[in-house]
């Protein structure tokens, strides 16, 4: 079970991963500690619940970055003597020193991702994308969609615990998460400027993509991967397949995941299957949205489909 309730504080600080904390609560000790923990890849998640006053001071583990952020209550805490709100996060690396105080309600989230990640995943020096630490402020919007997946992250766990077991859920989930994380936390260098790409003619494009797409069956995908699969911006790719399919990428790739997530329902046997758990496989965690999308599609409910005998 990925996630566990604490009937103190003690041993839920103890099973939090990312950093060496040193912990103590600030009144008497109510309520229950929730924690979760997702191993997505190569990235460690853990998103905390917990209630009462609290001051913890710590550093972050060697090998990596880590970073920390509010989900829900998000003026609950201060970090490094700042208030967290809607645009912050605390990012640290080895060295660091921190201090987080709680005042009321949360739940968070942390996030580690070690340097040979991050440097796997740049094509530069770790450092370039970490230089950053401390309390740092994102565009609302930047930091909105990194909170909405974590939150989508949360709710599929908290509604299917076995959710994530599956390696194609886990993919799918580090494939979502990876971009948010790489874009907090890059850091465009002085006087650096982009070099524009070559342009390549839309056809070309779209054949680069449906090849890609071709050579990743049964797995989710995400826009930036098809323009990085084509070499060309995410604009273009969206001008491309307008002119070629009449629809957006976004789009494109809903319809995708919508006849591949009935393929393995109409595949699976009911007795042993999950909405949630094929929907996560797919990399869906909005589920009220995917059925209502699924029925408009296809004209019954996911669960139709699955009870149906073919």
């Amino acid at each position: 079970m990925p996630t566990k309730t604490f009937s103190s504080f003690e041993p839920f600080f103890e099973a939090i991963r990312h950093n060496d904390l040193r912990a103590m609560v600030l009144e008497p000790d109510r309520g229950n500690w929730v924690l979760t923990n997702l191993l997505l890849g190569k990235l460690s998640v853990q998103i905390g619940q917990a209630t009462g006053n609290a001051l913890v001071e710590g550093s972050p583990l060697p090998g990596g970055v880590s970073i920390f952020f509010l989900t829900q209550g998000l003026s609950a805490m201060s970090g490094n003597g700042c208030r967290f709100d809607d645009c912050t996060m605390l990012v640290g690396k080895p060295g660091d020193e921190f201090c987080l105080a709680a005042h009321s309600p949360r739940r968070w989230c942390s996030v580690f991702i070690s340097n040979q990640e991050l440097a796997n995943l740049s094509g530069q020096p770790a450092a370039a994308l970490s230089s950053r630490t401390g309390m740092i402020q994102l565009p609302t919007h930047q930091m909105g969609r990194l909170r909405s997946v974590i939150q989508g992250l949360d709710s599929i766990v908290q509604r299917a615990p076995d959710a994530f077991n599956s390696s194609a859920a886990q993919d799918a989930a580090w494939q979502k998460l990876i971009p948010e994380i790489c874009t907090a936390l890059a850091v465009p260098r002085a006087g650096e400027h982009p070099l524009g790409r070559p342009a390549l003619p839309r056809r070309e494009i779209i054949l680069r993509s449906m090849e890609f797409i071709a050579q990743h069956q049964g797995e989710y995908l995400s826009v930036g991967q098809l323009a990085a699969s084509a070499s060309v911006s995410e604009r273009t790719l969206r001008d491309a397949f307008q002119q070629f399919f009449g629809v957006s990428p976004v789009q494109f790739l809903n319809r995708r995941t919508l006849h591949k997530v009935r393929k393995a329902l109409k595949d699976a046997d009911p007795s042993l299957t999950t909405i949630t758990g094929i929907a996560a496989d797919f990399g869906v965690w909005q589920l009220g949205r995917f059925a209502r999308d699924y029925r408009l599609l296809f004209g019954e409910l996911p669960s139709e489909t699955l009870r149906r005998k073919h």
